[in-house]
């Protein structure tokens, strides 16, 4: 039973509405033959979790069309028929790789540098096989075939926004029924059709490599205007930092100001407005309101570093910040410190 079968009876779908593409019916014409092949396509290892895609990539369709009549030269038409391959599952737009465990990555074949995506005959989704037009020498008296050969290529392009697509293997192999090469063939005016089935195929495999990745971001904790004085109270502000992992990544977060603590306790310095101001501005770091739970840099049992899963999106972790009053009583003048975000997954 066929790929092609099985997936039908998945589907539920009648037949007709399922077929790849609609040939008519021929007998193969003796005097004109046409074989091709294609290269592979792959990907290679790609990273989606930032919402880009990877850059396009070629394969190259070889073809070779002969004649073998003595009589006459050969006007000839030939489609190179592409259609959803074996974990295509019926997509054409966009056509899709599968891993193991049925995920998708999507992706689509285009004919060369055009906008032109590369189907069938009769394909109402995507009807354009690549077509090829030709005059075919005829045979010569020494009995070599008249021949002609050529190449074109095959671009292919992921889809973008695919960042909660798990890492792993994917492919979608062409092969058998997924591709088919069809000609018409006249003595006289050029054919306006690819009437003949003919025997040959051009399989090929289209393969990526979905890498575990993470990106992160972190917006500035900015305290503002912190009074001076003796006795004040503690100063308290939040900050944002988003984490956008592929699914279903666990990851850690770890955060450690520039004097290289641990514990999340940072010291901010004079930016140097005021000449000889050597005062600092002592903070802590947290990663709850109650400013309870510090978060620096320890993993492992008793660490204190965040956690989470990806899921493809961006998710947002608050920092909690704490100027502490104690610091009071410094010259006015601005702080500042850099603390490094780590993300281990």
């Amino acid at each position: 039973m066929s790929l092609l079968t099985r997936s039908l009876q998945a589907l539920g779908l009648p037949l007709l509405c399922a077929l790849l593409w609609w040939l008519p019916a021929g007998t193969a014409q003796a005097a004109v033959s046409c074989t091709a092949t294609m290269t592979n396509l792959a990907f290679g290892t790609v990273e989606l979790v930032n919402g880009a895609t990877a850059a396009p990539t070629i394969a190259t369709l070889n073809y070779n069309c002969t004649n073998d009549s003595t009589s006459a030269i050969e006007q000839v038409r030939v489609c190179f028929n592409i259609g959803d391959g074996n974990e295509g599952l019926g997509n054409f737009n966009p056509r899709v790789m599968e891993n193991t465990a049925g995920n998708q990555l999507r992706f689509q074949l285009y004919q060369a540098t055009s906008g032109t995506i590369w189907g069938s005959n009769g394909n109402a989704q995507v009807p354009n096989p690549f077509v090829v037009t030709m005059s075919i020498p005829r045979r010569t008296t020494a009995g070599g075939l008249g021949r002609v050969t050529g190449s074109t290529t095959m671009r292919g392009e992921l889809l973008p926004l695919q960042g909660a697509v798990p890492p792993g293997s994917y492919q979608d192999n062409f092969v058998g029924d997924h591709t088919s090469i069809t000609l018409s063939r006249s003595t006289s005016a050029m054919p306006t059709t690819c009437d003949t089935i003919q025997p040959g195929r051009f399989a090929f495999l289209v393969t990526a490599t979905v890498a575990k990745s993470c990106l992160v971001t972190a917006d500035p904790l900015n305290f503002g205007t912190v009074n001076g004085l003796p006795g004040q109270a503690d100063r308290d502000q939040t900050s944002t930092i988003n984490v956008t992992c592929t699914t279903p990544t666990p990851y850690t977060v770890a955060l450690t100001p520039s004097n290289g603590s641990t514990t999340g306790a940072g010291t901010m310095t004079p930016t140097g407005g005021v000449p000889g101001n050597a005062d600092a501005v002592p903070y802590r770091l947290y990663r709850n309101a109650a400013r309870t739970a510090i978060w620096g840099s320890v993993t492992g049992t008793g660490g204190n570093v965040a956690t989470g899963t990806g899921n493809g999106a961006a998710q947002a972790l608050t920092l909690y910040g704490r100027v502490l009053g104690t610091s009071a009583n410094v010259r006015p003048d601005s702080y500042r410190d850099v603390v490094t975000v780590s993300v281990t997954y």
